[in-house]
């Protein structure tokens, strides 16, 4: 039976793509609350846990105004909004509860732009919603630190630090400078939720007949479908994969190549094998017109969870882009493709990534649970992103060289799933 896990919690409903981390996640399932705990949390946090936190000490904290969370009766999430002077600065406190252990952090918002005097009662989300200037997220001991900047309301880069025991910050490089577009490759498993096991071989393929029906999942992927096999038939293509499978051979990292055009009908052109970390990267796309990128995974997986939401990040920023390739050293090949970008924005919104700072957004809530649920990667990230109505597709290089779209079901027994490609 399926484990039934926590939804995400965020502080107001987050829209932005690589979103703070004022959250709490799925599946706190056995935990030993201590009574004192969670008799009465905000007594608690006051009076031990931030008790002579010298991060906080002199702020005008409002624990009046504190909103809790609470998942079956058990307080998870306690929310404390902090009075400032400054009309360029909002504070926030966020203390998470996990059974018996709380961990709290201090948002900084600090705008180009003047706050109204009770903005700093909002949610994180609309707090940024209303501002121009940087996001600071820090873990009040002292050990985590994640900013961001937004513009408009919209983020547009971020940075991710840890502190060492000096105070001083050693960059994680994640970068965003103009075309260059951060692709996030890995996808860690939320701290709380056990790593998803290796899975059974996929199950048995079953051709599916033809169809014009134009609610049907493979006629909403065709064209997304025949774009990525049409690419991939190119010399630029063959030679970017080959390239960056070379690169992986020798340094055993991700590595990658974008691809675009100057003109809108122009020549196809891709850039050269850019190397990238163990696990993550950002892949340079300098075209006017960006349309597809290529990076191996260093194990035999699918597209992640972080290569889903940046490139609905990346789509929103440039419309020409299409196409998320991920090579496999097995050789298996993999496309992301958009079937209906005007599903972009509601699917954010109603399941926000889950992100730890330094790493790679996640699926949350209940997209999660489904996920986590299927021990098969490539059946279970097939799988939701159909239920979910991302607006991105999964296919799968076939014998002939064809990207061919990847639908799976439930079987009728209520036990496993069916993997068939579209025809």
């Amino acid at each position: 039976m399926k484990k039934k896990l926590l939804p995400l919690i965020l502080l107001g409903s987050m829209l932005a793509l690589f979103s703070l981390q004022g959250c709490v996640h799925d599946a706190m399932e056995g935990e030993t609350e201590t009574v004192q705990l969670q008799e009465n949390p905000l007594s608690y946090i006051r009076k031990n846990y931030v008790k002579d936190m010298a991060v906080i000490s002199g702020k005008q904290i409002e624990w009046e105004n504190a909103r809790t969370f609470k998942h079956e009766n058990n307080v998870i999430l306690i929310s404390v909004p902090v009075k400032n002077e400054s009309e360029k600065l909002i504070e926030e406190l966020t203390f998470r509860i996990d059974g018996d252990k709380v961990s709290g952090h201090l948002w900084k918002f600090e705008a180009t732009g003047n706050f109204s005097a009770e903005d700093h009662r909002l949610g994180a989300h609309e707090i940024m919603k209303k501002m121009t200037g940087n996001v600071t997220y820090i873990a009040l001991e002292g050990s985590m630190r994640y900013q961001i900047q937004v513009v408009d309301g919209k983020i547009i880069s971020d940075i991710s630090s840890k502190f060492s025991g000096d105070g001083d910050m050693d960059s994680c490089g994640k970068k965003c400078h103009g075309s260059i577009e951060e692709v996030v490759i890995t996808v860690p498993n939320p701290p709380t939720n056990p790593q998803p096991p290796t899975g059974p071989p996929i199950p048995p393929i079953v051709i599916i007949p033809p169809t014009n029906n134009p609610n049907d999942p493979c006629t909403k992927a065709q064209a997304g479908s025949q774009k990525a096999t049409d690419n991939s038939k190119t010399q630029k293509f063959n030679d970017a994969k080959q390239g960056i499978l070379n690169n992986f051979n020798q340094n055993g990292k991700e590595n990658g190549v974008g691809m675009g055009r100057d003109t809108p009908n122009g020549e196809l052109k891709a850039t050269g094998v850019q190397e990238l970390n163990a696990s993550n990267g950002s892949v340079s796309n300098p075209y006017n017109y960006p349309e597809a990128d290529i990076h191996n995974h260093p194990g035999n997986t699918p597209p992640s969870a972080g290569d889903v939401y940046s490139m609905i990040q990346y789509y929103n920023s440039h419309p020409s882009f299409n196409t998320r390739y991920v090579v496999t050293p097995n050789g298996t090949v993999y496309a992301l493709v958009i079937t209906n970008s005007n599903l972009f924005a509601s699917f954010v919104a109603n399941v926000p990534p889950f992100q730890i700072p330094g790493n790679a957004p996640n699926f949350s809530g209940d997209m999660f649970a489904d996920y986590a649920d299927i021990s098969n990667r490539e059946t279970g990230m097939a799988y939701v992103l159909d239920k979910y109505n991302t607006g991105i597709a999964l296919t799968k290089m076939d014998a002939n060289g064809n990207f061919k779209k990847i639908n799976v079901k439930p079987n009728s027994s209520g036990n496993g799933y069916t993997q068939t490609p579209c025809p």
